[in-house]
């Protein structure tokens, strides 16, 4: 039997540190009265959400009884002036004859793992921020899924004050309301498309807020009867696509070189096109931002990022393990004309079934 089990690691969402759930509840009832109900809700493989819906006076007994490590809540929406609080959950199996329940269904759990391990073992501290793409679309008269907006926009400053940029400024003051860190946010290649970018946060903290921010920005659009979308390609046989680029940072930073040859050694059974990275090279998988930190470009908003960022961090310490030797060149330097040595280009698998064989092979150490 599959259940709902508690046990998540939100943060406070002005400061970043831990907050005793208890205290976020008890605030939150004292600013709202009308707040009534928490949803637990969880991410499975896939990376739907799922949930389910608790009374307030029930999670905070949780939360009193220490079942309930943490909950993230937020200001009244912007629109409808509803209270909105949440808690990351995970999915547990219990069956009568085991002793201890398996967490083997828990994603989130991976994630986890590996950050006890980075901790722990390696004494690394690890960051991560998100680059949060998406497009408004709408629904024609056929009722199939159309772009809201069909025309460039660019370097648009003059789309700020277009009036379906309200609908955009409303999503932004109702993430910044429930405590996000948005660090800017712009229109991206298309008119009715745009990117936010995220604050930094510890890789499970990071995750928990994407979640949130997909969720928020879904339901704003949704009640001006638009569809946001975080689908890499909503429009067929259209070249520009939807990612959401990954910034991965490591300290202490001179452990970079093992880490990046890690991530790029077992690139080829996770994602991407060419194995290659670069400084300030956007057509590669993986952008050197600066020493220690790295934009993970072969990302897309499909992926369940609990599990993704499980096995990206766990290759770059599989390779900080091994002192695993950086092979790959810099290929900004290439760009210049510096002769180099390296090894022949890696191409990563062009079909489903060669992937997943590859990622077969090496699943046991990720």
């Amino acid at each position: 039997m599959q259940q709902p089990h508690v046990h998540c690691s939100l943060f406070s969402a002005k400061n970043a540190s831990l907050v005793r759930p208890e205290i976020v509840i008890r605030e939150a009832r004292q600013k709202n009265t009308e707040l009534r109900f928490v949803r637990f809700q969880w991410q499975d493989h896939s990376g739907i959400l799922r949930g389910r819906v608790v009374p307030i006076e029930r999670c905070l007994r949780l939360a009193v009884e220490k079942k309930l490590t943490s909950m993230r809540t937020g200001s009244p929406s912007c629109a409808s002036g509803a209270w909105y609080a949440t808690v990351m959950c995970g999915v547990v199996r219990t069956m009568p004859d085991q002793r201890r329940p398996n967490y083997g269904l828990y994603p989130r759990c991976a994630l986890a793992r590996v950050m006890r391990k980075a901790a722990h073992g390696h004494d690394l501290n690890l960051l991560v921020g998100f680059e949060v793409e998406f497009e408004i679309m709408k629904t024609s008269g056929d009722n199939s899924i159309i772009p809201h907006i069909n025309s460039l926009g660019r370097f648009a400053i003059g789309g700020l004050r277009e009036p379906w940029f309200a609908q955009v400024e409303e999503c932004i003051d109702e993430l910044l309301d429930a405590g996000v860190g948005i660090q800017s946010f712009h229109t991206e290649g298309r008119r009715g498309q745009y990117e936010i970018s995220l604050d930094p946060l510890p890789p499970l903290q990071a995750v928990d807020e994407l979640v949130l921010v997909h969720d928020r920005m879904k339901r704003v659009f949704s009640r001006h009867g638009y569809i946001a979308t975080v689908c890499p390609k909503p429009v067929a046989g259209r070249r520009q696509a939807i990612g959401q680029h990954t910034h991965i940072s490591v300290h202490p930073p001179h452990c970079e070189s093992s880490f990046l040859a890690g991530m790029l050694n077992r690139l080829g059974s996770l994602s991407g096109d060419l194995v290659a990275w670069g400084t300030q090279d956007r057509e590669v998988p993986i952008r050197k931002m600066s020493p220690g930190h790295w934009e993970i470009r072969c990302v897309d908003a499909t992926a369940n990022m609990y599990l993704t960022l499980a096995s990206i961090l766990s290759a770059g310490i599989l390779g900080l393990i091994g002192q695993e030797p950086l092979a790959w060149p810099d290929t900004s330097l290439l760009q210049e004309g510096v002769n180099m040595s390296y090894a022949e280009p890696v191409y990563l698998p062009r079909t489903l079934d060669v992937a997943l064989d590859l990622l077969e092979a090496n699943a046991d150490e990720l």
